[in-house]
């Protein structure tokens, strides 16, 4: 497929933090891309508002990630309240990574570093083009715009969220169902009577109210409320400043006052999966793929890494790799997706009890389970998306020394910077430890070969984090989307950018 001004490779539909991702990924990738976006001007307001540690990972490869740690607030824990009484405290143990945090940034600020860099890669969102329709065949796609003229290009990107006109075009069902629940939703400056940690939540028996410090002024909290309850009584009332506080003072504690309320929306939550991420020559990321309430800040962040994962996929494609290179694009992302459903559908539960027996078994368990270093370490590395590992879907994933094929490549050092901000979306990476003299064959792979000597790796933790032992002679082969892909000892021989090697000292 070649590409051309009347044609481009890539057609992107959506210019949320998917599209755009997705987007910038190619463009990094030399890859020529086009990006729709319905809305006739930039978005202003946020529902998404945290990244996580591996979402931070995979955008330093974009080249944005110290723009957005200027702008962020770090969110280093949070507290379960009883009135003003504290009945747990969620500690927040840093997982191993350059970016230990939630970093706590509204969807419209991130949208807009995305998209200055977009315009400095020469991308420029088109907006107030609303897609209808896209159909696909054996040579790519057509898709169909409201007043003009149908675009054809070799793939389409459904980023276009829950109610995806993409999604709807290729006939892929999302079986989803509603919740049964509604949430007011504030951004709002508080005064407070008492000190509180980045994030504060109470549980009572009309369900939960929680408090989220945002970045900016200093008495910026972004407000969730459950009224499911008062919506089944009746018609919800506008949220003012006078019902907040009224609600804050009934369910929360008594006290804090509404300075000032910038922004309010009542959010309805749907939990659902679509069947398939892809049809032909169109594949769907992002909301378009997956919804689910916001328990533990994880939507935003499956959309950013189902981008990085289809785009450079389709760059090597169109690069010259198999299409088949894309059948796994599915066979990963979809069953992480499914697990982050499943779990927030647990947490949804539990945080919902209304039965009074249930509530106070819930508090204790949840009580003891603060007390608990192990739990909380566990805690904070699955907030953090780290752990998320194609291994069992990897050739070479299921033996050998760890990290495996199909694990996420460890942070380390390398000089003054992390590795995952060496990595990036238009090349597969090479780690070469111990002595390699000779040149390393690079047939028709985009490849960047970092070597990590004893002068590179003086206290041997990157040996360590990657389990080669010192004076090891091995390799390690990285994914665009920093994911191991092989990994063997001796020289590396017959690289693939993804399949790895064909070398006989390889496991």
């Amino acid at each position: 497929m070649s590409p051309s001004p009347a044609r481009p490779p890539i057609l992107i539909v959506g210019a949320g933090p998917t599209g755009m991702t997705a987007a910038l990924s190619l463009a990094r990738s030399g890859i020529p891309c086009r990006v729709l976006e319905k809305r006739s001007s930039p978005g202003t307001s946020s529902r998404a508002l945290g990244l996580q540690a591996r979402s931070m990972e995979v955008l330093a490869g974009l080249g944005v990630t110290a723009e957005i740690e200027r702008a962020a607030y770090r969110l280093r824990g949070s507290s379960i309240l009883r009135g003003r009484r504290t009945v747990v405290t969620m500690g927040w143990v840093p997982p191993e990574s350059r970016f230990p945090h939630t970093y706590v940034l509204p969807q419209a600020g991130l949208e807009g570093i995305l998209r200055r860099r977009l315009a400095a890669e020469g991308v420029r969102v088109e907006h107030g083009v609303e897609v209808t329709g896209v159909d696909t065949d054996l040579d790519g796609a057509t898709v169909r715009i409201v007043g003009g003229e149908d675009i054809r290009a070799d793939w389409v990107i459904g980023a276009d969220g829950s109610r995806s006109a993409t999604r709807e075009s290729m006939a892929i069902d999302l079986p989803a169902r509603d919740t049964g629940e509604a949430y007011y939703l504030a951004d709002a400056i508080l005064d407070l009577p008492l000190p509180l940690d980045d994030g504060a939540m109470w549980l009572g028996p009309e369900g939960p109210l929680m408090l989220m410090r945002l970045p900016g002024e200093e008495q910026l909290w972004r407000v969730f409320i459950d009224v499911s309850d008062t919506e089944r009584r009746g018609v919800l009332p506008a949220l003012d400043a006078e019902v907040l506080s009224r609600l804050l003072d009934e369910r929360a504690t008594a006290g804090i006052r509404v300075r000032a309320l910038q922004w309010t929306s009542v959010f309805r939550t749907r939990m659902g999966l679509a069947d398939s991420y892809r049809t032909g020559h169109v594949l769907l990321a992002g909301d378009a793929a997956h919804v689910f309430p916001p328990f533990g800040g994880q939507g935003m962040n499956l959309g950013i890494q189902d981008a990085v994962n289809a785009a450079w996929r389709l760059a090597s494609i169109i690069h010259g790799a198999d299409e088949q290179l894309l059948n796994a694009y599915e066979t990963e992302r979809r069953p992480v997706a499914e697990a982050v459903i499943a779990d927030v559908e647990t947490r949804r539960r539990l945080y919902a009890l209304r039965n009074p027996l249930a509530r106070a078994g819930r508090d204790l368990l949840l009580a003891v389970g603060g007390r608990s270093r192990r739990a909380a370490r566990a805690g904070s590395l699955q907030n953090s998306q780290l752990a998320i590992s194609y291994r069992d879907r990897t050739p070479g994933g299921s033996q050998g020394p760890e990290p495996r094929p199909g694990d996420r490549a460890p942070h380390a050092m390398f000089g003054d910077m992390s590795l995952h901000e060496l990595f990036g979306p238009e090349h597969a990476t090479l780690l070469l430890f111990g002595d390699h003299p000779e040149p390393v064959p690079t047939e028709g792979v985009r490849l960047r070969t970092l070597r990590l000597g004893s002068a590179e790796d003086p206290d041997g933790r990157s040996h360590e984090r990657y389990g080669v032992r010192p004076g090891e002679r091995a390799w390690v082969l990285v994914r665009p989307d920093g994911h191991i892909s092989a990994r063997g000892y001796g020289a590396p021989v017959g690289l693939t950018a993804v399949a790895g090697p064909a070398s006989p000292a390889s496991r």
